[in-house]
């Protein structure tokens, strides 16, 4: 499995969280069946993550949002941007790399506008990052 579908299976593990305000142990079972060792790791690596430093990418993410309010953020966007800020601060992943999937799983899952906002979002966490 490549990393961009890896990717894909965190996104929607995220997506739940976000819809839920809780990981799914049976989701996350469900979605990485036949997944190589190497994208199980990466996705279990990802959802920990996520999990232990939600309130920190929170703040991250509203810091950017600039004239949008935290709760008013499609889920699917809020699903986009907690998964590529955790990567952006957390991984040794290329964040150019994290940027341009980021954009394409909103363009995929969300609203035709939606990943010009997360691009925004994600430039200026990389800006403050660097």
């Amino acid at each position: 499995m490549k990393r961009r579908d890896a990717r894909e299976l965190a996104f929607k593990l995220t997506y739940e969280m976000v819809m839920t305000d809780a990981f799914n142990q049976e989701t996350k079972d469900a979605l990485l069946v036949g997944a190589d060792a190497d994208s199980r790791a990466y996705v279990e690596s990802v959802v920990a993550g996520i999990e232990q430093h939600k309130d920190e990418l929170k703040a991250l993410i509203t810091k950017y949002a600039r004239g949008y309010e935290f709760d008013r953020i499609y889920k699917t966007d809020l699903a986009v941007l907690y998964l590529a800020c955790y990567e952006i601060t957390y991984t040794d992943t290329p964040k150019a790399v994290v940027a341009n999937e980021a954009v394409e799983i909103a363009k995929a899952y969300s609203d035709t506008q939606s990943y010009s906002f997360v691009n925004g979002i994600l430039a200026s966490v990389i800006k403050g990052e660097a």
